[in-house]
């Protein structure tokens, strides 16, 4: 900002005041309200020595909008005198006349408030409301509570020749000097400008929105935020936001809110209307965190806060009122997760499932002694088995680190206790390889047979295992269903099929889920069903942060395998950019060469036109006639047979083949120890939970491991070189989970707590712990008052709670 002042535009204040006037003193003449003008006058400097100065000084600390309507009006006139305005008078006294029949009067419309129609808010554009409706706004309470994505922080603009390079959002505001599209191989992949301040000259890049150029036009004066980074030794601004201002105009010192939009709603439009909703229903709308609660605690006014957040005067303003809004979101999460573990655990008649003294001897037939973090997760899984309440644990690990050993020795405590164990898994071939591993561990080897007998001799009995999928015939599922219903198998493993309404378990004591975020509530339920009050056991590779899993895990305690097995080696991992790829092959040869063996993984099944990756039929011809010719190479994708894909993965593990070309599938695959590199094609096509879920597949020997990622192409932009350096720089699953969690953003990270189109986690974040840890604490209490939200004080809160309880509902 200038260091001059600037004299005070008193015509348009006229016009501002005369306009709220006229409005009826509703704080709706300047979006933002009265008093963010009037603040935007005071730090500029524009009321000193001006008619205006005595009239702010009379305000309350609450500013315009604190005051009631009468005294706003009787304000306003004051304003509008010291201007020079002439003050509306109230209108004659009409003479008295015989007083005649007049028609009579439409009823005037009823008071906009929280459950009025989006379309009800003043001024709101013509089709506006059915656009809006994309963003989950329906009504004008929908409206208050559709909060700022983000700030543009225009008290802190960056100059183009102060830029640097990083992960924070930076801001400028400059002058459009060229934009166009732009192709990658004859492809449109965005769409590219240049923004010059008078400091310097900035490029700008819109991967993937080419729309963008049609949007903007040379000379067009915009404000951008977004991240800096360096590109090729230039800097250049990535993926910003972007809006128009006004030719002239001026980018005053203020936070403006960044709102979700949609295609024919922009930010002013939005703005408007947010703002217009706040001023009318901010008051009106429900606060889940009971009155009594908040008195105890000192905690403020929901009304407060969201006028806050959507205006506020300084980040340290946004902030305060977030949290204040995350922690009565929070609330609801809590209660929850807390009614819904109450209820699975209100019967006091869960099996007691205790290894006794065959616990010492199955430890010890076991190939190879468990770590501490095993021992400590056996122990804490135990201690719930033996209890009266229905255990309900999460055992989450990395890859590698031995979930799975861990849930068999669970599963065997039933069977010793004269239970039957289920595990249920989201494929048929991760289904397979439990089978298989359970197998061997009992000392029934490599089985072809899917359906077998075993006599571990710790145990002292014959234990049968049985395998169910949805690729069964008629004949093998009326056999499974007899032989689970009449106590034929002890354990069952199986995919969905499990949940089937035909297959019943009358001795079911433990149910184990693995990769739970495949699953929802609604399946776990459905298991549960198939017992007496079983016992619950749900395992997942994917780390999970502490606030996540008290989140959408909350009704589950957590055990976590924080390390791996002795011998392991962190595997080494390299990006190689498609020039580099004879260097990566010399690499490959060389392992081989030693006799070692190697996957290689392809996003596509066949070759497609509309993407530039290798599919696994193409790089399979590719590598056996190529680079890799003269070794053995074999190809496994989802679209072969079980048989086929069971032929094909045994031929790897018997090193009958020394390569495996694969699609995605062999992420829940083979456990083979001497595969020590993976290949991954387009990896840039990948998530990065997938991609640390494919390198898992190697590192499982004391051999070292690699991970080699190969790109499509030279730059893929800027998320996927974050995520392929993410890989390179660590092998650690929680740090990943963390940077995974950050690129995909809040919302999807939410995505599975939503109710229809509308996300009950508005501005709580995974970096919340505080709040959450709070807002636990508060549930609990609420809960010991009002186990069930039924006492009338709680009705916002239960109203709240609903959706989520709803969803687990719906199960039963």
């Amino acid at each position: 900002m200038s260091g001059t002042a600037r004299a005070l535009d008193t015509a348009r204040l006229r016009r501002v005041f005369e306009l709220e006037r006229q409005g009826g003193c509703r704080n709706t003449a300047v979006l933002g309200g009265l008093d963010r003008l009037l603040i935007q006058l005071a730090e500029d400097g524009q009321l000193r020595g001006s008619p205006l100065a005595t009239a702010v000084r009379q305000l309350p600390p609450g500013g315009y909008r604190s005051l009631p309507p009468g005294e706003r009006e009787r304000w306003v006139d004051a304003v509008l005198a010291a201007l020079g305005a002439p003050v509306p008078a109230p209108p004659p006294a009409a003479p008295a006349r015989r007083r005649q029949a007049r028609p009579a009067e439409p009823p005037p419309p009823p008071p906009v408030g929280p459950a009025s129609p989006t379309a009800a808010l003043p001024g709101l554009p013509r089709g506006a409301a059915a656009r809006f409706e994309k963003l989950g706004v329906a009504t004008v309470g929908d409206a208050v509570f559709l909060f700022p994505r983000r700030f543009n922080d225009y008290t802190n603009l960056r100059r183009i020749a102060d830029l640097q390079p990083g992960s924070e959002l930076q801001t400028i505001v400059g002058e459009l000097l060229d934009i166009a599209e732009f192709r990658v191989r004859g492809r449109v992949r965005g769409a590219r400008g240049l923004v010059s301040d008078g400091t310097g000259a900035l490029p700008v890049v819109w991967w993937n929105m080419p729309y963008v150029a049609r949007s903007l036009r040379e000379g067009d004066r915009l404000v951008l935020a977004g991240r800096v980074r360096s590109y090729r030794g230039r800097l250049q601004l990535e993926n910003p936001e972007f809006e128009q201002l006004d030719r002239g105009g001026d980018a005053f010192a203020r936070l403006e809110p960044v709102y979700p939009a949609t295609a024919g709603l922009g930010q002013k439009t939005i703005r408007a209307a947010v703002a217009r909703a706040v001023e009318l229903a901010a008051d009106l709308v429900d606060d889940p965190i009971p009155a009594w609660l908040r008195r105890e605690e000192g905690i403020p006014p929901i009304a407060a806060a969201i006028r806050t957040y959507h205006a506020p005067a300084k980040a340290e303003d946004a902030e305060a009122a977030r949290q204040r809004l995350a922690l009565g979101e929070f609330l609801a999460v809590q209660c929850a997760v807390l009614i819904r573990r109450a209820e699975w655990q209100r019967d006091n008649d869960a099996p007691s499932l205790d290894f006794g003294p065959l616990r010492g001897r199955f430890l010890e037939a076991l190939p190879f002694p468990l770590t501490r973090a095993q021992h400590r997760a056996l122990a804490e899984i135990e201690r719930d088995l033996r209890g009266p309440n229905p255990m309900l644990r999460l055992l989450q690990g990395d890859v590698g680190s031995g979930k799975t050993v861990v849930a068999f020795a669970a599963m065997l405590a039933a069977v010793a206790s004269g239970f039957q164990a289920a595990l249920m898994a989201p494929t048929e071939i991760l289904a397979e390889q439990h089978y298989r591993s359970l197998a061997r561990l009992l000392g029934g080897g490599e089985l072809s047979a899917l359906d077998g007998v075993f006599s571990p001799p710790w145990l002292g009995r014959p234990l049968r295992i049985l395998l169910v999928t949805g690729s069964l015939t008629p004949a093998q599922k009326a056999q499974v269903r007899g032989d689970a219903a009449h106590g034929g198998a002890d354990i069952v493993i199986g995919t969905h099929a499990l949940i089937e309404d035909d297959l019943q378990f009358p001795r079911l004591g433990l149910a184990v889920v693995d990769e739970q975020h495949r699953f929802g509530v609604m399946q776990r339920a459905k298991l549960r069903q198939k017992g007496l009050n079983p016992h619950l056991l749900v395992m997942t590779a994917t780390p999970i942060p502490r606030t996540l899993a008290l989140t959408v895990y909350g009704d589950l305690e957590v055990s976590t395998l924080d390390e791996l097995p002795p011998g392991r080696q962190p595997i080494r991992t390299r990006w190689y950019r498609p020039d580099e790829r004879e260097d990566a092959y010399r690499f490959l040869r060389k392992r081989l060469d030693a006799g070692e063996q190697v996957y290689v993984i392809c996003p596509l099944v066949e070759e497609s036109e509309s993407l530039e990756v290798r599919s696994a039929e193409e790089e399979y011809e590719f590598l056996r006639t190529g680079p890799l010719s003269g070794y053995a190479v074999e190809l496994l994708h989802g679209r072969m047979t079980a048989r086929q894909k069971d032929e094909a993965m045994q031929r790897f593990a018997r090193n009958e083949a020394q390569v495996l070309v694969s699609t995605s599938v062999i992420e829940v695959g083979i456990d083979v120890p001497n595969a020590t590199v993976i290949v991954i094609e387009g990896a840039e096509r990948f998530g990065l939970s997938q991609l640390h879920q494919f390198r898992g597949r190697v590192g499982r020997g004391a051999k070292q491991s690699y991970c080699i990622l190969f790109s499509s192409e030279e730059d893929p932009g800027p998320d996927a070189r974050e995520r392929l350096n993410a890989m390179c720089e660590t092998t650690d699953g929680f740090a990943l989970a963390e940077v995974d969690l950050r690129m995909r953003g809040e919302g999807e990270t939410w995505g599975r707590l939503q109710s229809g189109t509308n996300t009950m986690l508005r501005v709580a974040r995974l970096t919340d712990r505080d709040i959450l840890l709070r807002a636990r604490s508060l549930a609990a209490r609420v809960l010991a008052r009002d186990p069930r939200l039924e006492h009338p004080e709680h009705a916002a809160l239960a109203a709240a709670v609903r959706p989520f309880l709803d969803r687990a509902a719906e199960a039963n």
